[in-house]
């Protein structure tokens, strides 16, 4: 009996001695992709339970020391507009705004932008924005994608 316990601790002590598991070891991702996944957040907007907008939002102030030196709150975002002709955010009247106030500037940015390609997420229908706030005061950051109707999603960051 304690010959067959004995048999099988040696492989768990072989195994516990190892390098430690890492999900991001089985990936070949650089730093700023993991630190991408860790600053991304996602919501969903829902119209009679069946998705409408699909939001991600990257808060890349976290990412890059030099972008948080700034005096911007930079975010890349993400939106699939399902059952839509056209993935366009201002053609299908949405709009940011971060604790309230509109944005400096939402620039689109393309799918093969090298720039921010380790970052973005697989999302092949819909379209990335680079998304500039002046630099907000409060820790808590209130990301809302919203439209003229009542459709809105919230994204919380901590500065």
């Amino acid at each position: 009996m304690y010959k067959i316990l004995f048999l099988l601790i040696i492989p768990f002590f072989f195994i516990s001695c190892g390098p430690k598991n890492n999900a991001f070891k089985y990936f070949e991702k650089d730093e700023i992709a993991t630190k991408g996944i860790q600053y991304t957040k996602k919501t969903d907007i829902l119209k009679d339970k069946e998705v409408e907008v699909i939001f991600w939002a990257t808060y890349l102030n976290k990412i890059d020391k030099e972008i948080s030196k700034s005096n911007e709150d930079l975010f890349l975002v993400s939106l699939y507009f399902a059952d839509k002709e056209s993935q366009d955010i201002f053609e299908n009247g949405y709009s940011f705004l971060l604790n309230g106030i509109e944005p400096i500037s939402t620039q689109k940015v393309e799918k093969d932008n090298e720039n921010f390609k380790s970052l973005m997420l697989k999302n092949n229908w819909g379209n990335y924005y680079l998304v500039k706030f002046t630099a907000q005061n409060s820790n808590n950051l209130a990301l809302k994608l919203k439209n003229e109707s009542v459709s809105s999603a919230q994204l919380n960051f901590e500065k």
